[in-house]
């Protein structure tokens, strides 16, 4: 493996860029992958690495059995000076592993099963952790309408670890038109009955077999072009003076739930 020691090599260059800038990976089709646990996470669900840079040690450099598993498993493997591969990192504590690697093949929108529809949820954090919480909870695909967003940033694949590969990630869903032709029941979580649209608690609901979550944006809510799409609201029961939840943590109160109405049909 060679050494880089230089901001000038080409290889250190397509690292900064894929760092620093959310435009590049969207037009290369790639995403930067931080640490042992997503680059490994990517190739047991995905397949092999494009580049895998590991922070050098100095002389004598001997990886440890994680980092020989990557580099066997990348089309390309680099050592780092530290200097340089702490500038790339986005961690106060770098982690030692960086990887390019390409986003998945986009698959074609789900009709039925279970679906978690993100209707312009712009904080990363959130985007990632509701992502690692519904790939934990068995659903399918995630939906991320256009405002929502990326979800191959650094941050969102940070607060999702790993989870991108475990399911199916959808970017840039026209809502109103994927949820009308989604053949099972399209829940959104409201506050109150939304126009022609009924609100029950989520404690009461009884889904079906085949279901959509949406959760929207803290600040504005539902998209007005969704509300006709919609079979019915769940309200998360909450007590006086507490107006609403962190949309990551309804999320996962509602997929939950949801999940635990799956299981018991199973039984």
């Amino acid at each position: 493996m060679k050494t880089i020691t230089s901001r000038d090599n080409a290889l250190f260059k397509r690292f900064a860029a894929l760092s620093r800038s959310a435009p590049a990976r969207k037009r290369d089709g790639m995403c930067l992958l931080e640490g042992e646990h997503l680059a490994q996470s990517y190739v047991e669900r995905v397949g092999a690495l494009e580049i895998v840079a590991i922070r050098s040690a100095g002389e004598g450099n001997v990886l440890t059995a994680a980092q020989r598993s990557l580099v066997d498993r990348a089309h390309e493997a680099v050592l780092v000076a530290p200097q340089l591969f702490d500038s790339l990192s986005t961690l106060v504590s770098p982690t030692g592993v960086l990887a390019i690697a390409a986003t998945p093949p986009v698959p074609a929108l789900a009709t039925s099963g279970f679906v978690l529809a993100l209707d312009e949820v712009q904080d990363p954090g959130n985007v990632g952790t509701l992502i690692r919480t519904a790939a934990a909870a068995g659903v399918e695909q995630v939906w991320l309408s256009p405002g929502c967003a990326f979800a191959w940033s650094v941050k969102t694949l940070r607060a999702a670890q790993g989870a991108h590969f475990h399911t199916q990630v959808v970017e840039a869903v026209a809502l109103p038109e994927a949820l009308a032709a989604f053949t099972g029941q399209r829940w959104a979580t409201l506050p109150r009955d939304l126009g022609s649209v009924k609100t029950v608690s989520l404690f009461d609901a009884c889904f079906g077999a085949s279901n959509v979550l949406v959760l929207s944006n803290e600040g504005h809510g539902l998209s007005e072009a969704i509300v006709p799409a919609l079979s019915g609201g769940l309200c998360i029961p909450m007590e006086a003076g507490i107006e609403s939840l962190n949309v990551a943590t309804a999320g996962a109160i509602a997929l939950y739930t949801m999940l635990g109405q799956r299981m018991s049909a199973r039984q």
